[in-house]
Formats: C-alpha cells, structure tokens, sequence
C-alpha cells in the first residue's frame, strides 16, 4: 500500500497521485431503483416498470427531474457529483477535487438526503456542512440520476427537507427485455486539467431467467490546472478503484430478486483549503462497501407489486494532518456500518385513477473509530488518544418509521395526493470521558439514550387548465432528526470549543410551493416554481460552560449545541426549452435564492438574536445549452454557464477560508461565466465524446468551493462494446 508514502512526498513537494477509470451507459434501462423526479416531458408523472407493473415515480404537483443515460454519455463527467452540474435547480459545491455535494433550494449537508438505488447513502455523523459521500460513487456504474427538490420525508425519512439525490446505478436485463447491452464493454477517459486517466471494464451475463454485471475501475487524478490567473493548484490529485457485481434473478413469474455489491477506494486525497507547505491535511483513505438485496413482487395478496429492500453499507474514513515543523501525523479513524431493512406495497383501484403506497422502513447505524498520534519520521509507530477521539466508545443509532402516500384523480383534469410519515429514533450515547481527560475535574458523561420523534406530512394539487398549460401546489414538511454528530461532537469549532450535547430535538421545515409548466409537445416546455420553506429548530452552538468556566485555558469560548435558530428560504427555478426545428434544441435555467437565518451570537450571549443570510446559499446562477443532432448517431453541444457574484454572507461564512481566505474585508465569491463545447458519435460497436471545457480559460470557482474549476481543457471519452 502507498498511502503514508505518497501523502509524505504530496506533502513536501507536492507530487501527484494516480490510477485509472471506469464505464458508462449508453440507451435506456430498466428502471428498478427507489422512485423519484418527473422526466423533462412527462407532465410532471414518469411512468417506469418494474415487473411489468407501471409507477408513479412523484405525484404528480412534485418537482423533480433527472440526468438520463442519454446525457450522461454525452457530459463526460469526471465524476458524480459533477454529473449534477447542468442540471436544474442543483448548484455543486467542492471543497477538494475529491468532494463534491449537491445544494438543493440553498440546504447542503445533512439537509438533502442522498441515495443509491433507493439506499440511504446520509449516516449517523453526516454534518452540517457539505460532505464527500457523493464522490465515492463511481460515476462510470451510474444509469442516471433523480432529483427531487423539496421536502422528501413522507416517502424517505430523515435529512430530506431541501430534497434528494437518488443515483440509480445500471442493471442488467434478462434476455427477454431488449437488446444487449452488456456482454462486454471497456471505457477510456483522459482530461487535461488534471492529466487525469480512467479506465473501466465491464462484463456482462444476460439469459432468459438470470442476468449479470461486473464492473471494475481505476481512476488517477493529478493536480488540477485552473484558469489562467491560477495555474495548477497543489494539493488536489488523488486516486480511487471501484468494483461492483450486480445479479438478477427470476424466482417466477412476477417475482425478481436482485443482489449487488459495490466497493469504492480512494486514497490520498488533500484537503485543498485546508494544506500548506509544513501544515497537510489529506483523506489518506476513503471507503465504501455496499451490499443490497432487493426482492420486487407483482400481485403479492393485498399489493399488485411489493418491494423489499435490505442492506448493509460500510463508510469508513482516515483523515491524516501531517505537521512538519512537530514531526507529528494526528490521525483520525472513523468507520460507520449501516444495516438497513424497507419495505413498501402499493396498491392501485379501478376509482378516479386512485393509488396507494404504504409502507415502513428502519435503519441502525454503529459508529467506531478513534484518534492516534505518530511521528513522520517514524511510520506505523501510533499511540492512541482517545481524549481526542471525534466519537468516543461507540454510539448507535436506530430509526424506524411508517409511511403511506395516497393519490387520486380529483376530475376536470385534476390530481392531488397526500402523505404522512412518522419516525421514531433512538441513539444511544456511551459514556465520555473525554472532557475529563482533557479538562482534569471536569464531569465523565454517562450513558444515555437520546430519543426523538419525527413526523412529516404532504399535500399537493396538480390542475390542467389547457392542453398545454398546467398549474400545481405542494405544501409538505420535512424534519431531520439529530444524529450522532450533533450529539457527541467535540472540539474547536468556528468561533469556540464545542461541547457534546444531550438535549437536541428534530429540526423541522415547512414548505409552501407554487409552479406551472406549459409544454407543447416536443417544441416547447416552460416551468416556472417558487418556493418558501420556514425551518425551524436549526441545531446550533450558543455560549455553554465547563466547571464553571465559559472559556477554555487557550481562549476559546466554550459553545454548546442547540435549537436556538431558524431560517427561511426563498427559492425560483425557472427554465425552458424549445425545437425551432427537428435536430435543434435549445435550453435554458436559472435558479435564485434568498435566504436569512435568525442566529444567537455564541460570542454575546446577551445580544439579541440576529438576521444574516444562511450559510452558503448559493448566488443567482444559471446555464443556457444549445444541441444540434444533425444525424441519429451525432450531436454538437455548446453551453454557456454563469453565476452571480455571492456577497450575501453569514457570520460564518466570512470565518470560512474557502470563501474569506485570510481577507478582513471580503467581498465574497466573485461572478463568472464559462463557455463549453462538445461533441460526439457512434459508430458500430466505438462511441466518442470530445468535451472542450472553460474556452476562455476564465478563472472561477463555485460558491463556498475549496478548489477552483478547470481552466482550459480537453477530455476525451472512449467506450467499446460488444
């Protein structure tokens, strides 16, 4: 293994890192995964099938949308998150080449819910603030992606309540269902930016009753060029391999059982905003093992079709602080394994176009890890420091709810629906010793169990006053309910040291959302949405105290967590597209939002509370894209994307490096605005795409990002099939 020794020469002379990459659709699939968005020309409802039995992605009013196979193909993306940043109502967030997390109507982080093949990816130390989970799925196994925006948890539970990201990974199909798409294939793709190479193979069984996948990748990012006022920036190449076998099997008529494994490993990948020559902070590991079974029934009693669900899932992380100057590696360990188990009927009746959907859901999740210490010089020689430990002994987490979604035709063309969920969780909290251990005198925490109920609700009503034009409102609420981060998270943080935390309740958000979509068939589709969400009961740090004392020997003032705040969220999608002609089609979004956040100072307790903006809210953004299909096997597409300039900015914002680094007097993200071109073919068994990325070579970066965009650049894709 070459982690400590690649992380040690990143460190002292920033070298690059290195490896291969993997495997893409090309046509349609079966789609089998967790339901989601509405597709570009659907009216708002997608229609899928799964064992022949058709379903309701969304009701109807919901917004949603999705990146297809199709496009997929056509955007070389390096990886997926960045699959997501054409796509309507997402601004992307990077904090290092290796991350990479969606922000949906302004919430991030433990705010938007993030699936696999209708698996929860968000555990129980999911954070407040954008995350790296998203990455560590290997972009080349992706199908397509779906998008819901707004609130999610009648159907998904916790940490839905900006929306969710479900990625749908591909699946084999039996003999039966179409033509062959995988009895094998290789990919090839190489950037500029980034002297990136990646590489995948693909294998592929398809028989009558039994169908198979194979797919395994590598991947080698090196250290990325910006434009032209950057130039390359240290501290960003890493590497990643990725496996995952897929099996489908018909147990009879009507009954499938589908089982998959996934593994993602990435190592040595820096920090960006956080490293400096002496002072190098890397995710020296990253892993992710995902092992699903799925069991889908048609006509099963009481339901035309049923679906189980069961799951483990493993992330595991070590993040590694080389300090030069001390001789020290600080190291951190964290590993959380995730059991889950869902199950969900659904029923249709022969009155006013009627479905139900009810089902019920659980998930328990085990924290462990801990803090060593060890000297550069010497490798492998680590003593433990458990007063340092980020979550101390280990702390479980366990939630199980109930859930129904009911929809009907209400006549004259319209549609409503409604649903409720409730949720239960517990998280047991172990003892922590680790204030008495740093502080001597101070209290050993006991104990304890956390519990927590959560409920959500939802009501919608879609109207078609013409042929064309369509109009629709959802109110829904949402909630997250505290996890173990929020409970056991200790150390200097922000302004202060915070302290664990015992009494913390569910954060909740209520939406209110009007819209209308006008399409005329394929020439033209409008959709304009606004949306405001009040939440309520934000998890915040407010002044604590510690043996009587409110700051800590170095200074710090003492912060312990609560739901002191709220915010509000005013958000407007709008986009269009038109085919002035058969091989032309021309798009385009723009989303805005504005948010404040009502937030007590940790710093004056006796200060009133104040209004600022909610922390990385992202700035009026949007993109216009124009294709031309001159034939059924090409295209050429050109996009022009901008943002405007961000200087909304939170208290904690301005304290933020990749915003405000180390400037008194920031004035925020600067606007900008990139031109890309690409094109591509497909001829008998070879498809090519050639993407000319940030033609002006201008020099930007994403609202809140670490990491600068490429500047200007070639990627080249290649995919053979058999």
């Amino acid at each position: 293994m070459l982690r400590l020794p690649r992380a040690r020469r990143a460190l002292l002379w920033s070298c690059s890192l290195s490896l291969l990459c993997h495997a893409l659709p090309v046509g349609a699939q079966e789609r089998t995964g967790e339901g989601a968005p509405a597709g570009p020309d659907s009216q708002g409802e997608t229609l899928v099938t799964s064992s022949s039995v058709p379903k309701p992605l969304l009701p109807a009013s919901r917004v949603g949308s999705e990146v297809t196979a199709e496009e997929l193909s056509r955007r070389p993306a390096r990886s997926t998150p960045e699959a997501l940043l054409e796509e309507e109502g997402i601004f992307v967030q990077r904090t290092n080449h290796a991350g990479g997390h969606p922000i949906i109507r302004g919430l991030l982080g433990h705010q938007v819910l993030i699936l696999v093949d209708g698996v929860r990816l968000n555990n129980a130390v999911t954070r407040a603030g954008p995350n790296q989970y998203l990455n560590t799925v290997d972009p080349f196994l992706v199908d397509r992606l779906e998008v819901v925006r707004g609130p999610s948890s009648v159907l998904y539970g916790s940490d839905a309540l900006g929306g969710v990201v479900n990625v749908l990974t591909l699946t084999p199909r039996f003999a039966s269902e179409g033509e062959k798409r995988f009895p094998a294939s290789a990919r090839f793709q190489a950037g500029s930016a980034d002297l990136s190479l990646q590489g995948s193979l693909r294998l592929g069984v398809e028989l009558p009753d039994t169908a198979a996948l194979g797919v395994v990748t590598g991947r080698d990012f090196n250290d990325l060029r910006g434009g032209a006022a950057i130039g390359v920036q240290r501290y960003t190449g890493y590497s990643e391999y990725d496996a995952a076998v897929k099996v489908r099997q018909r147990l009879a008529p009507g009954a499938i059982l589908l089982v998959q494994y996934q593994a993602a490993r990435q190592s040595d990948a820096p920090r960006t905003d956080r490293s400096v020559p002496g002072d190098f902070r890397v995710f020296s590991l990253q892993e992710r093992d995902f092992l699903h079974g799925q069991l889908t029934v048609s006509g099963a009693g009481p339901f035309h079709r049923l679906r189980v669900d069961a799951s483990a899932l493993r992330q595991g992380e070590r993040t590694d602080r080389f300090r030069v100057s001390r001789d020290r590696i600080e190291r951190e360990d964290s590993n959380v394994w995730t059991l889950g188990l869902r199950a969900e009927g659904e029923r249709g009746f022969a009155w006013n176009g009627a479905s139900l959907r009810v089902g019920a859901d659980v998930f328990h999740d085990k924290v462990t890890g801990g803090a060593t210490r060890g000297a550069i010089l010497v490798p492998g020689d680590f003593s433990p420091r458990p007063e340092l430990a980020r979550y101390p002994g280990s702390p479980t987490s366990l939630a199980a709810g109930l859930f129904g979604l009911f929809q009907m035709d209400l006549g004259s063309n319209a549609t409503g629906h409604v649903g409720a969920r409730a949720q239960l969780n517990r998280t047991h909290l172990p003892e922590d010793d680790r204030l008495a251990l740093q502080f001597p005198g101070s209290p050993v925490l006991a104990a304890s169990t956390a519990q927590a109920l959560g409920v959500a609700g939802e009501l919608g009503l879609q109207q078609r006053v013409s042929e064309d034009l369509t109009l629709f409102t959802n109110l829904g609420t949402g909630f997250r309910a505290p996890n173990v981060d929020d409970y056991l998270r200790l150390g200097a943080e922000g302004p202060g040291y915070v302290l664990p935390s015992r009494e913390l309740s569910p954060e909740n958000s209520y939406t209110a959302e009007v819209g209308g979509r006008f399409q005329r068939g394929e020439v033209a589709r409008v959709q304009a949405v606004y949306a405001y969400t009040f939440i309520d009961g934000l998890v915040t740090a407010v002044p604590g105290a510690l043996n009587g004392e409110t700051h800590t020997p170095d200074g710090l003032a003492y912060l312990a967590r609560t739901n002191a705040d709220n915010a509000q969220v005013h958000a407007v999608e709008l986009s269009g597209q038109v085919r002035p002609v058969r091989s032309v089609t021309l798009l385009a979004q723009a989303a805005w939002v504005l948010s404040t956040q009502k937030r007590l100072d940790p710093l004056r307790p006796e200060a009133p509370a104040e209004t600022e903006p909610y922390s990385k809210s992202p700035p009026l953004n949007g993109l216009v894209r124009a294709t031309w299909e001159p034939v059924d096997f090409a295209f050429v597409e050109g996009v022009f994307q901008w943002a405007a300039k961000q200087d909304r900015l939170s208290a904690a914002d301005r304290e933020d490096i990749r915003i405000c680094p180390e400037s008194p007097g920031c004035e925020g993200t600067p606007g900008w605005a990139a031109v890309h071109l690409r094109a591509g073919a497909s001829w008998r068994w070879l498809t090519a795409t050639l993407e000319l990325r940030n033609l002006t070579d201008a020099s930007y970066r994403s609202h809140a990002s670490g990491v600068d965009a490429p500047g200007r650049s070639v990627t080249l894709a290649l995919e053979g099939r058999l």
